[in-house]
């Protein structure tokens, strides 16, 4: 009896030896504007697409949400390697199903409520069935301005020459 429970386990090991089953991974990414804060929801967030490398398929997709974080800990703080720095900035948090590891490319577009300034940083990374990138997460760089320039409707032109005023809003990303 004893030989059959013993062959009955074996042959269930073997059986199942090289079946993997799919591990929920959660995954943290931030996007910072290069040289300043995070991108929050007061700029309507970073829009954030997460794609297998080698087939292209979207695996996540949606919004950072947030605060743009703390700035004398982003700004002024000298930084340490593992030195933290965005607590309670904004993010983007999913889970994804994975098997096995996996190479992935993060798209990062901001700002997202400003379509005609909106830039697209990228990033590639293995990501580990299992193994959880939290906490700081995966911070993605940011380069450039948001600038909304206002002017007036109608200008009239009182000679050769005329004053226009304008007014811009210019935000690092």
């Amino acid at each position: 009896m004893r030989r059959v429970l013993l062959f009955g386990i074996l042959i269930t090991g073997i059986l199942s030896f090289g079946i993997s089953e799919a591990v929920q991974t959660k995954l943290v990414i931030r996007a910072k504007s290069k040289d300043a804060k995070f991108v929050g929801t007061k700029m309507g967030g970073a829009h954030v697409v997460v794609k297998d490398s080698e087939t292209g398929k979207v695996l996540a997709e949606g919004l950072t949400a947030g605060d743009t974080g703390d700035t004398n800990k982003i700004m002024s703080e000298t930084k340490t390697r593992f030195g933290k720095i965005a607590d309670g900035a904004a993010m983007f948090e999913t889970s994804i199903d994975i098997a096995e590891p996996r190479l992935v490319t993060i798209d990062v577009e901001a700002p997202y409520i400003d379509k005609t300034n909106m830039i697209k940083s990228s990033t590639q990374m293995w990501l580990i069935p299992g193994k959880d990138i939290i906490g700081e997460g995966v911070i993605i760089e940011v380069p450039g301005f948001s600038v909304i320039a206002k002017a007036p409707e109608e200008v009239k032109l009182g000679g050769s020459s005329a004053a226009v005023p304008i007014n811009a809003q210019i935000a690092m990303i």
